[in-house]
């Protein structure tokens, strides 16, 4: 049978080190007094304890388990790697190594880098994302914010967090915004997604993932510490729905240095366990104290090779400017959602014009040219004059073909004249 090793760095002093190990390997396995630790109880439950010293009073301790003892749930592993231990001082979860064999156990995301880019038709930059804020905005006001970041090419536009309200009063926003998308869509010929926040009383949530799912809408935005981790990832998987996740409430796993866990696990190891598969975490260099290190190993964990579980995208955000995706493309590479929010908002006058300028340069800083960058929009982002829903004749594409190219379905809707074109 499988073997898998959660690992903790603990501050303790020499004489307590081999002692405070053998209480947290009985904490988080068994949680009795050792008279009562059978032999067959410590050799099936009780993790295999290795310590070793890696500075002064700081030890790293790794437990080794049997599979069976995750009992093939993502609780089981939540409640073995930090359950009673996360009320330790001076412990911190530092790592959990999973075979392939435990991997199998866990949904992962539904969709993943992977199945976004499909639905999007972007293939080759890093994506741009936004949110709608703030609070106390219209329903209509909201919705000119979305046709107008749709209409500049944006990718994904999300309510903020802090949207919560009454049914009705979501209702009326998410169908404005959702058909103010549609109409940008149509427009531009590309695809933008909504995600609407959904956070209620568990007794409501269901009206509320039926109601967006019966409008069409592909995806949602969940705060998994706020709804608890395996139930946000139920429910996304419940109406088949892409998962993005936002960091609220999670500040005190992670940023304490001495207690808590590993950003990259949380944020990226627990999070694509969960399914998430946009996991949005503060990016240095903004508003919050996260490290260069610290972000660059969530998205490294997120997006890295592991068995069948499908690749999640970082989604770095918290403050970031204009300035910022320079040195966010050099991170990040392509495989990444960039959220801005008020910058983007306030780069100009047309909310459509900035975030066609944010997307040029994100463009231009991958690939390290000008050519093939979409052409600037006019102020008043009006269609072309010599061009026409009347003309009938082929325009022409530059440097274009097929190669590498996967067939795809252009609309996933029944019952219409084009259906089954690809």
């Amino acid at each position: 049978m499988s073997e898998f090793t959660i690992k903790y760095q603990i501050i303790t002093s020499e004489n307590d080190a081999e002692a405070l190990a053998r209480k947290i390997a009985i904490e988080q396995s068994v949680e009795t007094p050792e008279s009562l630790i059978s032999q067959e109880i410590e050799n099936t439950y009780v993790g295999k304890s290795s310590l070793s010293r890696v500075g002064d009073d700081v030890y790293t301790l790794a437990l080794t388990y049997h599979e069976a003892v995750l009992s093939r749930q993502f609780n089981q592993l939540l409640n073995l790697s930090f359950g009673n231990v996360a009320m330790y001082p001076n412990v911190r979860l530092v790592d959990i190594q999973l075979p392939d064999s435990c991997l199998q156990f866990f949904q992962g995301p539904l969709f993943g880098v992977e199945g976004i880019r499909q639905l999007l038709d972007v293939h080759d930059r890093p994506l741009l994302a936004t949110a709608l804020k703030p609070r106390g905005y219209s329903a209509q006001q909201f919705a000119d914010m979305a046709y107008e970041f749709a209409l500049g090419g944006g990718d994904i536009i999300k309510d903020d967090q802090n949207l919560i309200e009454s049914f009705d009063e979501f209702k009326s926003r998410v169908v404005n915004c959702h058909q103010a998308i549609q109409r940008a869509n149509d427009r531009t010929g590309k695809q933008c997604l909504y995600f609407p926040h959904i956070s209620a009383p568990y007794e409501a949530l269901e009206e509320y993932f039926d109601f967006i799912k019966q409008l069409g809408i592909k995806g949602v935005l969940l705060a998994p510490s706020v709804l608890g981790l395996d139930t946000a990832r139920g429910w996304a998987a419940k109406y088949n729905l892409i998962y993005m996740a936002h960091p609220t409430f999670t500040g005190s796993y992670c940023v304490p240095p001495n207690h808590g866990m590993d950003y990259r696990l949380f944020y990226g190891l627990l999070y694509r366990l969960a399914g998430v598969d946009i996991s949005v975490y503060p990016n240095t260099g903004g508003r919050f104290q996260f490290s260069e290190t610290d972000c660059k190993s969530i998205a490294t964990e997120l997006t890295r090779f592991m068995g069948q579980i499908s690749r999640s995208f970082p989604c770095p955000a918290g403050g970031m400017q204009y300035e910022h995706l320079s040195r966010m493309c050099e991170w990040y590479g392509e495989d990444a959602v960039f959220l801005l929010g008020g910058s983007l908002l306030e780069y100009s006058d047309s909310l459509a014009n900035s975030t066609h300028a944010f997307i040029e340069r994100i463009s231009e800083c991958i690939h390290g040219s000008s050519d093939n960058r979409p052409a600037p929009l006019s102020g008043s982002c009006e269609v072309p004059a010599n061009v026409n829903q009347q003309q009938q004749e082929f325009l022409r594409f530059d440097q274009f073909n097929w190669d590498g190219r996967e067939s795809v379905v252009y609309k996933q809707m029944k019952d219409i004249p084009f259906e089954g074109i690809r």
